[in-house]
């Protein structure tokens, strides 16, 4: 295998990080994956319950629609119980979320949560 060829393939497409950065409102973070998946990486927003999370989300799917095809958005994101909430709003965002696993955060149980690109692209671009 030839080395440009390796790079161009296995490593090039992985190490680029994308980022919303609204100093007002928050921050969103997210990176492709293998698999046509983007993984998301952080959201944080500055102040709750205004919506904003779901303006970042809309935000990526827009920017992202730039370098199809994706198939997953998905992440981790730890389970403590000073974070117990975070379930209920990556529902509300549109997430599956997985059951507590142990890992893969050393601080403690953390979950998954995960959507077809296609689902949220419909919930986020084409809703009324």
């Amino acid at each position: 295998m030839k080395k440009i060829y390796f790079l161009k393939k296995y490593i090039l497409p992985f190490i680029r990080i994308h980022y919303i950065f609204w100093p007002a409102k928050g921050f969103i973070v997210w990176r492709k994956c293998t698999g046509e998946n983007i993984e998301l990486l952080h959201i944080k927003t500055f102040k709750h319950n205004k919506g904003y999370a779901k303006e970042l989300i809309k935000e990526m799917i827009k920017k992202i629609q730039k370098n199809l095809p994706y198939y997953s958005i998905s992440g981790f994101s730890l389970a403590t119980p000073d974070r117990i909430y975070l379930k209920e709003v990556y529902k509300k965002l549109g997430f599956e979320v997985s059951d507590d696993i142990p890992g893969p955060y050393k601080d403690g149980p953390s979950f998954l949560f995960y959507q077809s690109y296609e689902k949220l692209k419909k919930k986020y671009l084409e809703e009324k």
